[in-house]
């Protein structure tokens, strides 16, 4: 069970059908649970009727038959009852047999009919595992590509945020403002909080009035990005004569653990309530395969957790979805000790914009959102980061996986009426064999026939020929 869930995998919660079938055919003290204990004195039978009453649960991937000598236990005929399992309706059968020479016949038998049997448990656990890895990794080919995503949409925030990046990098700064960060995601419709930029004491005042206590106050500067460590965050201010204490308090602050530089106002935020789960949601360019998204628990610590999962961009549902799974944090996304489960939907919805922004714009070296607040009532950036490359870079880095180029799909008018022009996805497979089906083909240029076991025609110079050697020769006699 512990190699198991090392790897990755889980055990399989039996259905209540299964367990009536597995009372039928085992002895009273049997474990009534996964692991399926059968006991010391099992025979043969018990073993195959075992697998036969497991195969059709449609909570079991795939099954693992471990034996052990025993003084009742034949592991040659054991395994000789097991070989007409070897495919359970397209789920693997592995085996351990332990007790090195005193089952090696049984293993051999396992192998010889066509079931993998391993020395060790552990070592058929993480074969398992790669086995659904390696899948997975085939699935991620044929990923279907949403083009229900509001691409108008994308592209109007595509321009705003290059026009912006423009303007910045061309000043020679390479760090946004917190407010500039925001700007930036909720052009691509990644939902933050508002952020109101001010120059004085008084204005800060008069923008928490409109916007309604309580409020947050925090550092706005182009050169410090870690505001807590220079006293640059004011939370829960309550009335406008906090505001503007809280400004000349931080503005003091950052010009004795900084610069007076590098304080340039402050932004008015509303202070949020909203309970949920902390998630840092970000990029960074990796050397070899360009930018890279993380996912993970967020907050303060989170160094310290250190619950993440990488993806290369641009995502889909199902890969953003994938990411989610391998963290830990995604258990409690779900639902945990009576807090409701947050909407998957949504946060996966974010992850693959936050992608196509990251896609669309390689001038960003880095962006972060953290933290990024989930929970049953909603989702919201509550801070966030955004670090471009110098303008001296000339050679921008590339992603690894060249997005799906929606820009040449197009509305084309035919007799029948409209038609949608657009590149091919992995999903034609199907329609594309069709459609070469029904097609006319010569003799032997049918690319949709099947593949002919007859040894192709080698190509052989006539007889009369002479080879290079020959030739060199001939002309120097």
């Amino acid at each position: 069970c512990d190699a198991l869930a090392q790897s990755g995998g889980v055990l399989a919660e039996l259905q209540p059908a299964t367990l009536e079938k597995l009372n039928s055919v085992l002895p009273l003290a049997w474990s009534h649970a996964n692991p399926i204990d059968v006991l010391g004195d099992a025979n043969a039978s018990h073993y195959a009727t075992s697998l036969e009453a497991i195969a059709d649960d449609p909570n079991c991937d795939g099954f693992l038959v471990i034996l052990t000598p025993q003084a009742m236990t034949a592991p040659s005929e054991c395994a000789r009852a097991l070989t007409k399992y070897a495919s359970i309706a397209g789920k693997p059968v592995l085996a351990s047999w332990m007790g090195g020479p005193d089952v090696a016949e049984g293993a051999k038998l396992l192998r010889e009919g066509g079931i993998p049997c391993y020395a060790y448990p552990d070592m058929a656990c993480r074969t398992f595992n790669y086995m659904h890895e390696y899948r997975a990794n085939l699935q991620s080919n044929y990923e279907r590509i949403n083009l229900q995503v509001d691409i108008g949409r994308l592209s109007a925030g595509k321009a705003e945020v290059s026009e912006r990046i423009s303007r910045i990098r061309g000043s020679g700064r390479c760090l946004l403002t917190e407010a500039e960060s925001k700007q930036v995601l909720r052009a691509y419709g990644i939902p933050v909080t508002d952020c109101e930029v001010c120059a004085t004491p008084e204005e800060a005042g008069s923008a928490a009035e409109q916007m309604g206590f309580p409020v947050v106050l925090k550092l706005n500067s182009t050169t410090i990005t870690h505001k807590f460590d220079v006293g640059g965050v004011k939370l829960n201010l309550q009335s406008r004569h906090d505001v503007e204490n809280a400004f000349k308090e931080m503005k003091e602050s950052v010009s004795r653990l900084a610069s007076p530089q590098g304080f340039e106002g402050a932004t008015v935020q509303p202070m949020i309530s909203l309970t949920g789960f902390e998630i840092i949601l970000g990029s960074s360019v990796d050397p070899q395969l360009g930018p890279v998204v993380l996912f993970g628990m967020g907050g303060s610590l989170v160094e310290v957790f250190k619950d993440s999962s990488l993806g290369l961009p641009p995502l889909n549902a199902n890969l953003a979805r994938r990411m989610l799974q391998e963290t830990k944090i995604f258990t409690a996304l779900k639902g945990v000790r009576g807090m409701k489960g947050v909407d998957i939907s949504a946060l996966i919805d974010i992850m693959v914009r936050f992608s196509v922004l990251i896609v669309d714009h390689p001038e960003i070296a880095e962006c972060d959102i953290n933290p990024l607040v989930a929970s049953s009532n909603g989702i919201l950036a509550l801070d966030a980061r955004v670090l471009l490359h110098d303008r001296v870079v000339r050679e921008l880095p590339t992603p690894a996986i060249r997005p799906y180029p929606h820009q040449y799909a197009f509305a084309h008018e035919v007799a029948s009426g409209v038609a949608t022009v657009r590149p091919v996805l992995p999903q034609d497979e199907e329609r594309m064999l069709g459609f070469y089906s029904q097609a006319a083909w010569p003799d032997g240029l049918d690319p949709t026939a099947p593949v002919s076991d007859e040894p192709l025609d080698v190509c052989r110079l006539p007889s009369s020929a002479t080879s290079p050697a020959d030739r060199r020769a001939g002309a120097t006699s």
